[in-house]
């Protein structure tokens, strides 16, 4: 039976196989399905944001999407793939790497977390997180050097009054004043980083730019969700990974860094990543400080 057919979309039913459970219309956050006259039917198939937890939630393998074909669904085996204190022990050594091996990355490496960040959780099921991947000292070195004269310029205009002023109006005097006070370290940091220390990326052999389109502040959040699976991907595979808040930073507030990453102009930056092979290992969980919690 066809429940709808609209802008190409066909959402059908195994009538033999069909049990009339109602799990997928319990499980659909957007009311797509809906019980009426003891059989289940299409309210809106236009609300339909292509999650798949209708397919995914039928016990009898009943229902068919036309804009996700049933071969490419994986069986769960019903089971957690990892117990409670398993998870909990990735969550607390994961460690992010300041320091890498110069062996190259494979581009299938790259790829593998790439497809770990494919599986993270997008607002409204947009699925919307890109990537642009510089891989390479060469290509890195170069990502580095853009960043880097970005804060370097920066130093220039926090010493004058007048951009000073102009920056304090649209970021706030709070953060101007954290930046004039780090700026020393930081302007040193990226100096050193232009010398041929790399003092960014710490001799990283790929970097991974994430950027996603829409409202500028779920964009960001879904490549921070995106970012967070590369980071726990990396280490059972052997490889390290960094988020970089100076890169970021430089890509959000300076066009011309983003221009020459290539991201579109309607996208908004919301991680970047170093990966490679750790140079060394760790032996121990830092302390963390105290959960803040305010309960309603």
């Amino acid at each position: 039976m066809v429940f709808s057919v609209k802008d190409k979309l066909e959402i059908t039913a195994d009538a033999a196989l069909c049990k009339r459970c109602g799990d997928c219309e319990a499980v659909c956050p957007s009311r797509v399905f809906q019980w009426k006259d003891d059989a289940i039917g299409i309210v809106s198939a236009g609300r339909c944001i292509g999650c798949g937890h209708c397919v995914a939630a039928c016990p009898n393998a009943a229902l068919r999407h036309s804009e996700l074909p049933f071969e490419r669904f994986e069986s769960l085996t019903g089971d957690p793939a990892v117990d409670a204190a398993a998870i909990g022990r990735i969550l607390r050594e994961r460690r992010t790497v300041r320091r890498f091996a110069r062996d190259a990355m494979p581009d299938a490496e790259i790829e593998a977390l790439l497809d770990a960040a494919r599986h993270a959780p997008t607002s409204t099921n947009s699925q919307n997180v890109r990537f642009t991947v510089f891989s390479g000292p060469e290509k890195v070195g170069a990502l580095a050097e853009w960043v880097a004269r970005y804060y370097l310029k920066l130093e220039r205009q926090l010493e004058n009054p007048l951009v000073r002023l102009g920056i304090q109006i649209a970021v706030g005097r709070k953060l101007v004043n954290a930046y004039r006070a780090r700026m020393p370290a930081i302007a040193e940091m990226f100096r050193e980083t232009l010398a041929g220390d790399d003092r960014l990326f710490y001799g990283a052999p790929a970097v991974a730019i994430l950027f996603a389109s829409g409202m500028p502040h779920l964009a960001a959040a879904n490549c921070g969700l995106a970012a967070a699976q590369i980071l726990l991907a990396a280490e059972p595979r052997g490889l390290g990974a960094c988020f970089n808040g100076y890169a970021l930073t430089a890509l959000i507030r300076d066009k011309s860094v983003r221009q020459k990453c290539g991201l579109p102009g309607e996208y908004t930056p919301g991680a970047v990543i170093a990966i490679g092979r750790p140079a060394g290992r760790f032996y121990r969980v830092p302390p963390r400080q105290a959960r803040r919690v305010i309960w309603f």
